[in-house]
């Protein structure tokens, strides 16, 4: 196979490793989930129970540091994912400015200055560009923006905060219409960072266009120096699109067709002050760079490693902590010789090899060579790239790929090790005494709940034929408010302007008497209210009862409707009847329109033309009379027929719903034992004082194991 064959065998070997990795992040993720809902169990757990030995061995969990190693994993694995998924291998070009770096870019790829800056005056690299190998197209480029929200918290919030210039810019247009705070740092290095968020400010309207432009945007060949550069090729520093560039790729063909499946990354030259600027290269070495290349020019005149140099290889090593850079670099010395500006450096390029040792700089070959000179380039560094990858990239690949399982195998040991601490606070109490216990108690119980809603019973029994004191506070309210508000009657002037339009008087007080007819009907319809608040109340008291007397109250925290629901919901489904009975007391509701509003309307035929017609002759005053005179004889009737028949219904309704409910739950088969049957599991919320919270065969007991269960099963699948 040549070279381009090898390189796509090798991408297609990460396949499987992608989709194996697939398959792990989804188990870790799930681990993720289970691991925080048995955290929030433990917390609730600790509110509950008043035992000290179990609440020790609670807190003894140590939930935190295994939820950092869990996001720490997804964090590598996601690195891992997008080393493995790509399409390309990746050669990362590293080096500080004027190192020759943009020669040795231009002599791999075929490109010129206008796509690949250089230059002999300031740092000419703006932004990191990909440049990838397709000998199928012209040259093109692809540019990816920052948002404005991305850019002021990537780029500029960085700036304040390393700086200490106070409060951030809340917006882009904040950061650009105020003056830049005070540097109150001393310092050349401080001054000289703040120097770099000034040509930020002060060139805002010139490239913050960009910030609301989509993403990629294509661009011609020679379109993209106005986008990666900071200068034009006479070093004059014109361009500024390149602060609003996330990155830029571009698509060229290399002058080795071998290289197949090839991308090289330029990194901007490092030495410029910009503050993120490090972060982001770590980021992109780890994420989207398969091999380095370290580029150093060393001065003719004498050189050595400076501490930016050997900051800069560190810097490079930290971005992958289980893949030492020694096992995917090379060292590029560039040469230059006496015909050059530079003049010849060729004996301090080989005093620099030897003393890259002493200075702890490790890589897997060197390489002196003249970055400028395409062939030497193609020779000496491309092939010998090219064939370190294809003999090294796979074993690479699995050195990474197993440092990643050794952690993840430590992951599932800790988390096994606070499962088991979880285990232990499970304490089982003695089957004969927790029995015993609860029969007392149950029995105890059984005597309360009886007594008290019989006694409830009796109460109601005696008032049902009492008038409801909240119903009939409604029905008070309701007529107080028809014989008060006169806005349901016409004005003279709207009877006239109605008669007008519908042709004459007698139309008018037809259309005007249907109009108070529906008025008043929807009056009634607050009674609804009164009805509603009348059951409710009695719920309330009911539940008042069972949560405080009969020590229900840690089932739930709501009472009346809400607290039978709940209760409903906790009962099993083969304690049918007790179920049913707190199903029905708590959906029973009283209703106007089921029990009133059909008698209403027998008293409202009075309101209709054709019962009360309108006299002969009759105009304005004559309707308006009319329909005063029918309203009130028809109020009146309606509050006759409540106050006779009617303020009794609430309390007939809470006696028989209360009675069908007594006998459901305390009168039906079997109901003692439902009860018990019930109870039995929830005893640790019903009696705290008495039982363990997480004692034998309680309900927290069995969520608690249950939950421990399904992490131990997600940990151990987790490979």
């Amino acid at each position: 196979m040549n070279k381009s064959q090898k390189i796509q065998e090798i991408i297609s070997l990460r396949q499987p490793l992608a989709e194996e990795l697939a398959t792990v992040e989804e188990n870790l993720n799930h681990l993720q989930i289970t691991w925080h809902k048995l955290e929030d169990y433990r917390n609730q757990l600790q509110f509950k129970t008043q035992d000290e030995k179990v609440l020790s061995k609670l807190q003894e969990i140590n939930f935190s540091d295994s939820k950092t190693k869990i996001l720490e994993s997804l964090e590598k694995l996601s690195k891992l994912s997008s080393r493995f998924q790509r399409e390309t291998l990746n050669i990362g070009v590293v080096g500080r400015a004027r190192q020759g770096k943009s020669r040795l870019l231009q002599s791999i790829t075929g490109l010129v200055s206008g796509e690949i800056p250089d230059g002999d005056r300031q740092h000419c690299t703006g932004v990191r560009s990909t440049i990838h190998h397709n000998s199928h197209v012209e040259t093109y480029g692809e540019v990816w923006f920052y948002t404005e929200r991305s850019f002021l918290h990537e780029i500029i919030y960085p700036y304040y905060t390393t700086l200490d210039l106070g409060q951030s810019p809340i917006s882009t247009q904040d950061f650009a219409n105020n003056p830049l705070p005070t540097l109150r740092l001393e310092g050349s290095e401080n001054q000289a960072k703040y120097e770099h968020l000034k040509r930020y400010h002060i060139h805002f309207s010139e490239y913050s266009h960009l910030l609301k432009s989509s993403s990629p945007r294509n661009i011609r060949q020679e379109e993209i120096r106005q986008y990666v550069a900071q200068d034009d090729e006479n070093g004059e520093r014109i361009y500024f699109n390149y602060l609003a560039v996330k990155e830029v790729k571009i698509v060229c063909q290399f002058p080795n067709n071998e290289v197949g499946q090839i991308a090289v990354v330029d990194m901007p030259g490092l030495g410029d002050t910009g503050i993120g600027d490090e972060a982001r290269m770590i980021q992109t070495l780890a994420e989207d760079v398969d091999f380095v290349l370290f580029v150093k020019m060393p001065k003719p005149s004498g050189d050595y490693w400076a501490d930016v140099d050997v900051k800069l290889y560190d810097t490079v090593n930290a971005s992958l902590v289980d893949l030492p850079v020694k096992l995917w670099s090379f060292m590029v010395l560039n040469q230059t010789d006496k015909d050059s500006k530079y003049g010849d450096n060729s004996a301090n390029c080989q005093d620099l090899i030897e003393s890259m040792t002493e200075k702890h700089i490790h890589v897997s070959d060197y390489i002196i060579t003249n970055c400028a000179n395409p062939e030497e380039v193609n020779e000496k560094i491309l092939e010998k790239t090219l064939d370190y990858l294809s003999n090294n990239i796979t074993q690479l690949d699995q050195k990474y790929v197993t440092a990643f399982y050794e952690q993840l195998v430590e992951l599932q040991s800790t988390i096994k090790g606070e499962l088991q601490k979880a285990k232990e606070t499970l304490n089982r109490v003695d089957s004969f005494e927790s029995e015993s216990k609860f029969d007392d108690l149950f029995n105890e119980f059984w005597d309360n709940i009886t007594n008290d809603l019989t006694d409830l019973l009796e109460v109601l029994r005696e008032k049902r034929n009492d008038q409801d004191d909240y119903f009939k506070e409604q029905v008070e309210a309701v007529f107080q408010e028809c014989q008060k508000d006169q806005s349901i009657f016409p004005s003279l002037e709207e009877i006239k302007r109605r008669r007008n339009t519908l042709g004459d008087y007698p139309r008018a007080y037809g259309y005007y008497i249907d109009e108070v007819r529906t008025g008043l009907s929807r009056r009634f319809l607050n009674l609804d209210d009164g009805l509603k608040k009348s059951i409710e109340e009695l719920k309330i008291e009911i539940t008042n009862l069972l949560a405080d007397k009969c020590h229900l109250v840690g089932l739930s925290s709501y009472r009346g409707s809400k607290f039978l629901a709940d209760i409903a919901h906790l009962i099993p489904h083969e304690c049918s009847t007790l179920h049913e009975g707190f199903i029905v007391l708590a959906n029973f509701e009283l209703s106007y329109r089921g029990l009133i509003q059909h008698h209403i309307r027998e008293n409202l035929d009075d309101l209709k033309q054709d019962n009360s017609p309108l006299p002969q002759g009759g105009k304005e005053q004559d309707i308006l009379d009319n329909l005063d005179e029918l309203y009130k004889e028809t109020v009146y009737k309606c509050k006759n027929a409540l106050d006779n028949n009617f303020l009794r219904i609430p309390s007939q309704a809470a006696f028989a719903i209360v009675e069908e409910f007594v006998d459901l739950v305390l009168r039906s088969k079997d109901a003692q034992r439902q009860w018990r049957k019930f109870l039995l599991p929830y005893r640790a919320d019903i009696w705290t004082d008495t039982f363990q919270i997480l004692g034998d065969n309680t309900r927290l007991r069995q969520q608690w194991i249950q939950l421990i269960e399904d992490t131990e099963n997600i940990n151990s699948s987790l490979l």
